[in-house]
């Protein structure tokens, strides 16, 4: 067994501590190891003549071993020697010490894929927290072991996975897609979270918004809220082309007859003549949104002609809103008024209580995204199943 105490290893080849069983029929005892079962009212009067206690940790999830050190140094005064064993990770070193363990035993099997200097690494990283995915805020929830892997991952997408939506864009923008890399923005409900986060990186980036021409005023006017607050320098509204927009729909009047053509002419076109210059775009693509997008990873290489990355791929809807809150960024004006997916004004409606975020999306036509796609390295054009937030192209 190896022993991390103060962030450094000492091996132990001696199992000195008895389980509480053995501990309570001898007189002579003053160190006891303890199941995550335990009654410590069996322990209590026991406890001054104790030196030290082991806990056992049967696998990283199981927590119940803090609990029981907080009870022991909290309830029950205790003041001698506390280690936690079992497979524990390094970020839970961290952890350990807050609840009140002096120490960490760590099976040989976990420790073996870890050195000393691994350790130290880890607790520089993770501080205080018990889990990856609670210190790096909305990143997915796994341990420093799958961290770990990511860094020594052999393709550049294994390398973006278990990293926080704003390490992932830093990577992305300063490194891996420096001044090849674009964001595609709708102004959508949430659209202020990208823009955010991006503007905090690098106010430059190639912002591509779909100026069709049938947009709200309140998106609009979000839109130059945003541009203007955050300090946005590279911010492009793609217009259809003007001899087309003469020529297929003349009198403004084509999303009556034809919401397909429509679409095709004022957003996957125009779309598509500009996203094609980059090597990799952003998107606000989330898990959760639909069953399609269940396992979408933060970085899609699959394409040939472009890479996707979805810094917010396991971002649920809370966190959308807490991050919006917790950095004053105002939600889309239309939202108070029952729109809950916002596009073109002439298809798009409000919702009400119980419907799909975006039911009023081309309401009652059988027609739920506007086309833009891309899939084996072409913009298709799809029927997925609505999203329940968010409407990023």
């Amino acid at each position: 067994m190896t022993l991390i105490r103060n962030g450094r290893a000492h091996e132990q080849t001696v199992d000195e501590h008895p389980l509480l069983e053995t501990f309570l029929a001898s007189n002579t005892a003053n160190s006891v190891r303890l199941s995550p079962e335990v009654d410590l009212d069996k322990l209590a009067p026991h406890l001054a003549k104790l030196g030290t206690i082991e806990i056992e940790f049967p696998g990283f999830a199981d927590g119940r071993g803090f609990s029981i050190a907080r009870q022991l140094r909290k309830h029950f005064g205790y003041k001698g020697d506390l280690i936690a064993s079992g497979p524990l990770i390094p970020d839970q070193y961290s952890f350990a010490l807050q609840c009140g363990f002096d120490a960490v035993k760590v099976d040989p099997l976990t420790y073996e894929s870890q050195s000393e200097a691994d350790w130290r690494a880890a607790l520089d990283m993770f501080h205080l927290s018990y889990q990856k995915g609670y210190e790096i805020a909305n990143g997915p929830a796994q341990n420093i072991f799958a961290a770990r892997t990511a860094k020594r991952a052999k393709t550049l997408a294994e390398q973006y996975k278990g990293l926080s939506a704003e390490t992932v864009l830093e990577r992305a923008l300063k490194v891996d897609f420096k001044g090849e890399i674009a964001l595609a923005s709708s102004i959508g409900v949430d659209s202020a979270v990208l823009l955010h986060m991006v503007s905090r990186i690098d106010k430059n980036i190639p912002i591509l918004f779909l100026e069709t021409g049938k947009h709200f005023a309140e998106t609009l006017a979000y839109r130059d809220w945003l541009v203007k607050n955050l300090g946005l320098t590279n911010f492009q509204n793609l217009r259809p082309d003007e001899a087309k927009l003469h020529s297929e729909d003349p009198g403004g009047t084509l999303n009556q007859t034809n919401k397909d053509a429509c679409c095709a002419l004022r957003k996957v076109r125009p779309l598509d003549i500009h996203i094609r210059k980059y090597k990799a775009r952003i998107t606000g693509r989330k898990r959760y949104q639909t069953p399609q997008r269940a396992n979408i990873e933060i970085l899609e290489t699959e394409s040939t002609d472009q890479i996707k990355l979805n810094p917010l791929a396991h971002w649920q809807a809370k966190d959308v809103t807490a991050y919006m809150h917790k950095h004053g960024l105002p939600p889309h004006p239309l939202l108070a008024f029952g729109f809950k997916s916002v596009g073109c004004e002439p298809c798009t409606t409000k919702v009400t209580d119980g419907e799909d975020p975006r039911a009023g999306r081309w309401r009652s036509l059988d027609k739920t995204e506007c086309g833009i796609h891309f899939i084996d390295g072409k913009w298709v054009r799809t029927t997925q199943e609505p999203t329940t937030f968010g409407d990023y192209i």
